[in-house]
């Protein structure tokens, strides 16, 4: 049996371990563009800024494929599937014809970058920030002198990440965002304005409901981002406006809408063509909305099971709620599950908000149930107990054992008359 692997980040490196608990002998090959080493995408605004070295990057070692015996095709990039032929076709496919014929094949792509038609990449200094050859190529330019003043356009989880990480460089941060809060994917009002405070505090100037019309540049160098209300001087821009699934080059015979179709086998309509993490659009188990999750743990679950299923097995990939954890401006918070739908409003399922704690207190806890279940769990500062939580969504509060749930005083009577 021959395997190939189209992409070397989570899903890839889990769908690897995946067959060899079922198949120890058959071939595997994996297709890297990148590179033959994984690393964890998460870190490269660290690493953009020096924060974190090349070495802690990295998720799995050269070992690692040694041990797992498989052949590696570093550098190249997948153009084409050729269903008929069971074949996938590179950009450089001269020498590797017959190696790349598959028996079973993963679709592992991730995701891209969103950018919109009307940006000139060509401007020096106005970047996007999404894999580890972005952030060397920012490295690069903020090496120059006179880098002063950095303009994000999106204020999502990547662009509050990266406007940390020039500010601790040292650089005035401006952050754009055409929603009317941050994280407006995750965030409510309440938990936006909690972290655009701390952000404040920190000196980056948030510009929410705002909307970038142009760039001005001299000599082909940007000099300024244009906004409806004001002109920002920029000597760097950084494009984090989003993501979607790296798919465009996936035969259209595949079954796509806004990522790649599978079943709960993690199956494409193709006999022997399997798909999974950030392309792959499967139920979500608490809205029942047909989506893309494009997070990591959902990558390395669906990976793993994946190529179980490729390798004889029959397993159905887990439920696995959205969860962005993280500590930004000195400021905790997590999100999980449906705190928000996709386009920021509430969530569109009918919903009750129960409010443990308020900004007042140091922090703010909400949960959110949908029929007595428990949909969404939102903290900001003291993000104790969020863990149990995670367990509960989906079930009711009132199911299981919540004695390990463990709330202050003032807490339990607010949770007293959520359980009621």
């Amino acid at each position: 049996m021959r395997y190939v692997i189209v992409g070397n980040g989570p899903a890839g490196i889990s769908a690897i371990e995946g067959i060899r608990e079922y198949d120890p002998c058959g071939e595997i090959v994996i297709i890297a563009f990148e590179g033959k080493l994984p690393y964890n995408r998460i870190l490269v605004p660290e690493y953009m800024v020096g924060e974190v070295e090349e070495s802690e990057l990295f998720i799995r070692d050269a070992a690692f494929f040694e041990k797992h015996k498989v052949e590696v095709v570093a550098g190249q990039r997948a153009i084409a599937v050729n269903i008929e032929e069971r074949s996938i076709t590179l950009e450089d496919n001269d020498n590797n014809r017959d190696l790349l014929k598959y028996d079973r094949l993963l679709l592992a792509t991730g995701s891209q970058n969103v950018i919109p038609s009307w940006i000139n990449r060509d401007i020096r200094g106005v970047f996007t920030l999404w894999d580890k050859a972005d952030s060397l190529k920012i490295a690069a330019h903020l090496e120059h002198t006179g880098i002063k003043r950095a303009v994000i356009i999106g204020a999502g989880l990547l662009g509050l990440q990266a406007a940390r990480a020039f500010k601790s460089y040292g650089l005035d941060v401006t952050l754009i965002e055409k929603s009317s809060r941050v994280m407006p994917a995750q965030l409510d009002e309440v938990a936006s304005e909690m972290l655009c405070r701390a952000a404040e505090k920190l000196g980056i100037n948030i510009c929410p409901n705002t909307e970038v019309k142009s760039f001005r540049s001299v000599k082909n160098k940007i000099e300024a981002v244009e906004t409806a209300s004001a002109i920002l001087p920029a000597d760097i821009v950084l494009i984090a406006i989003g993501v979607k699934p790296n798919i465009d080059w996936v035969n259209n015979a595949i079954n796509r809408e806004q990522g790649i179709l599978v079943n709960e086998y993690l199956e494409t309509n193709i006999l022997g063509i399997y798909a999974a993490g950030d392309i792959a659009q499967t139920q979500d188990p608490l809205s029942g909305e047909s989506t893309v999750k494009a997070i990591w743990l959902n990558a390395i679950r669906q990976g793993k099971t994946a190529g179980a299923n490729m390798a004889g097995a029959r397993e159905k990939h887990a439920r696995v709620f959205c969860m962005n954890s993280i500590q930004l401006f000195g400021l905790s918070l997590i999100a999980l599950g449906n705190t928000v739908n996709r386009q920021g409003l509430a969530p569109k399922i009918t919903n009750n908000e129960q409010i443990l704690n308020y900004p007042s207190s140091g922090s703010y806890q909400k949960l959110v149930l949908s029929g007595g279940n428990l949909v969404g769990v939102l903290f900001v500062g003291d993000i104790r107990q969020s863990g149990i939580l995670y367990h509960k969504l989906g079930c009711p509060l009132t199911e299981g054992y919540l004695g390990n749930f463990h709330l202050t005083s003032g807490e339990a009577l607010m949770a007293e008359e959520i359980l009621r």
